[in-house]
């Protein structure tokens, strides 16, 4: 009688040959940048330089009569479209409604405030630098355990305070542990906040098919399948519920990582 043996190989221990490395030291890898698409426009994006502030007023003529410049977006001309949805999802956690462009105001540096589309980069980087904005720069924290304080100025005028969610977990009894225990480490560690999800810098290349009303996303990212989905469940606005949405259905939607 044959006895039939199933073994499970595991990877765990084991040294893994890296499957990426010989088109990136041979110069055939393919980023962002390389790809190119007949009649692509390039954008560029103008960001606040304060960490909180109300926008008086944005003037965008000089930039949208720059040669070469196709279009210029604020605030203003993207109210029709919905928030940009959260990636996280935690209990009780306070989402706050993040549109894509600032309105009439900043909540952190690097705030996208107003975007510029032309026939190439260069062309969009200047245009950038002829928008004039006028900011009323109000009280910020960055420190966390000081937004926190009584008194801190809020992040979100609609919100109490700074708490974005609480979360309790517990194993066992800690503090039998703790007194059990024949030495205990106390130390405070202060981390930067770091979450690098993308292989290159920041990059995108869109193809909108109108026909089909489908779109092709080239990303530098490693989350692509949230990446489709987040962007096929961007809302629209109730605003706009009667006209056309700029969602796209996750079944229209495709996205690519070089």
């Amino acid at each position: 009688m044959a006895t039939t043996i199933t073994k499970t190989e595991t990877l765990v221990g084991k040294s893994i040959r890296r499957r990426e490395d010989p088109r990136l030291i041979t110069g055939t890898a393919t980023y962002v940048d390389d790809i190119q698409m007949p009649g692509m426009h390039h954008a560029c994006i103008l960001r606040s330089p304060h960490g909180a502030a109300r926008i008086r007023s944005i003037n965008t003529k000089a930039a949208s009569e720059h040669p070469g410049v196709a279009a210029v977006f604020t605030g203003k001309d993207v109210a029709a479209v919905g928030p940009v949805p959260c990636g996280a999802s935690l209990p009780g956690l306070r989402v706050p409604a993040h549109s894509i462009l600032a309105k009439d105001r900043v909540y952190f540096v690097g705030h996208p405030v107003a975007v510029v589309v032309a026939t190439d980069r260069y062309i969009a980087a200047d245009a950038l630098d002829l928008i004039e904005v006028d900011y009323e720069p109000l009280p910020a924290v960055s420190d966390p355990e000081k937004a926190l304080a009584a008194g801190a100025p809020a992040v979100h005028p609609e919100w109490p305070d700074n708490i974005a969610f609480t979360y309790h977990q517990e194993g066992g009894d800690s503090e039998k542990a703790f007194k059990e225990a024949e030495v205990v480490v106390k130390q405070r560690i202060t981390s930067q906040r770091l979450i690098p999800t993308a292989m290159e810098t920041r990059g995108v290349v869109a193809e909108y098919h109108g026909a089909e009303k489908s779109l092709i996303l080239h990303s530098s990212t490693q989350i692509p399948h949230l990446m489709r989905t987040l962007v096929a469940m961007s809302p629209k606005s109730a605003a706009a519920s009667a006209a056309s949405s700029t969602s796209t259905p996750r079944k229209r939607s495709w996205v690519s990582w070089p």
